[in-house]
């Protein structure tokens, strides 16, 4: 029986896979100002690659703390500690969004501000920016969850191809800056050490290594990942020494092994976006009529919203008894992965409330490529 998971590999099946395999012979080296509509990029090995390279530039004065929101994978902080900054942690609202009360309540403090559309909804960028304005901060769009080349009411963006992001290349990141920058000369010219090739070849494996074992992952195809982990072959989303709030990978450019694959994922971009909806549309059908349902423009995730833990609990329980759903990530932390030391993080529980309670009465459902409308009708019954 499959998995279908949020994470665990979503963008490909067992053809991408053997093609994002065949990448690994190719002598192209992509370029991609077409798909980012804009020659002010840089490509980097992963996205938290281009927020080093924002920090490194900026040289921004150590008195003055980094504001991200309070949910939020923990590799967004990392590349500031590494540096020495401190974590200004803002609260979010009801959707999970960024604060901008909050933010504003804080923003004397703040050198730089980090805007996430968390789960694909649009955070308030233009109030974030309105406030940073006001301050001198420097706004950075991340664009990990909703993907777009708009460069507006922000000063840089950053956008992930990691694994369960819009388009995956299984790890890579890009930087985008304004024509107008007063950093465009420093950021064309910030030096990218090129990527291993065995990096590559290791990345570029993933998708298949999970490929042959998510169909039949309850039958015993869990143990073809478990052992390329254990031979060092699959490599780890998030690190060890990243869960202390460490940096353990290097600022790198993209391999061109994952600028291929990425070129072939961005070709099917718009075609998945709408087998997503139409994914996100048949969840609709089948959830109860008081269910507190959003989904995105761009169907990144179906998100429920629950008024307890309990609440969320019992649907679980009630729909997806099957031991093949893989939800719940992010589960029950505003600082992700399970296992992040907040303490190393400079959180403390109970300071953002807001975050800490979406993060315990939020679900998605996934509207990838590997959850058909037939295993979702297979829930129907319970409706």
């Amino acid at each position: 029986m499959k998995l279908i998971s949020n994470q665990i590999n979503p963008h490909f099946n067992l053809w991408d896979a053997l093609c994002a395999v065949s990448k690994i012979g190719g002598w192209s080296k992509p370029d991609f100002a077409a798909e980012l509509e804009t020659k002010n990029y840089r490509l980097t090995n992963t996205a938290r690659s281009a927020l080093g390279i924002i920090i490194d530039v900026l040289k921004l004065d150590k008195d003055k703390r980094i504001a991200i929101p309070a949910f939020i994978c923990g590799v967004v902080a990392t590349p500031f500690l590494e540096r020495g900054y401190q974590i200004e942690w803002i609260d979010v609202d009801e959707n999970g969004l960024i604060d901008p009360k909050d933010f504003e309540g804080k923003a004397s403090q703040v050198g730089l501000v980090v805007v996430p559309h968390i789960f694909g909804q649009p955070a308030p960028l233009k109030a974030i920016s309105d406030i940073a304005q006001k301050h001198d901060i420097f706004v950075v769009e991340d664009g990990a969850h909703f993907l777009n080349t708009e460069i507006k009411d922000c000063d840089a963006k950053i956008l992930s191809f990691g694994r369960e992001k819009v388009i995956s290349c299984v790890s890579g990141g890009a930087l985008l800056w304004p024509e107008t920058s007063r950093y465009a000369a420093e950021f064309k010219k910030y030096e990218l050490p090129s990527t291993s090739m065995m990096w590559q070849i290791q990345h570029a494996l993933q998708p298949l290594i999970f490929a042959l074992g998510k169909y039949w992952w309850q039958l015993g195809g869990k143990i073809i990942p478990a052992i390329a982990l254990k031979i060092k072959l699959l490599p780890l989303a998030v690190t060890k020494a990243e869960k202390q709030g460490r940096e353990d990978i290097k600022i790198k450019a993209m391999g061109n092994i994952q600028k291929r694959i990425l070129k072939r994922q961005w070709r099917l971009w718009d075609r998945r976006t709408r087998q997503a909806q139409g994914i996100a549309q048949t969840w609709k059908q089948i959830l109860p009529v008081d269910t507190n349902v959003s989904i995105p423009q761009n169907a990144f995730r179906v998100i429920l919203k629950f008024k307890s833990t309990q609440d969320r609990t019992n649907f679980i329980k009630q729909y997806l008894v099957s031991r093949r759903w893989h939800t719940r990530d992010w589960d029950g932390v505003p600082i992700s992965p399970q296992g992040v030391k907040l303490k190393a993080f400079g959180y403390e529980p109970g300071q953002c409330r807001g975050a800490e309670k979406f993060a315990q009465t939020y679900l998605t459902l996934p509207t990838n490529i590997y959850c058909q409308t037939k295993d979702i009708k297979r829930l129907e019954k319970h409706a």
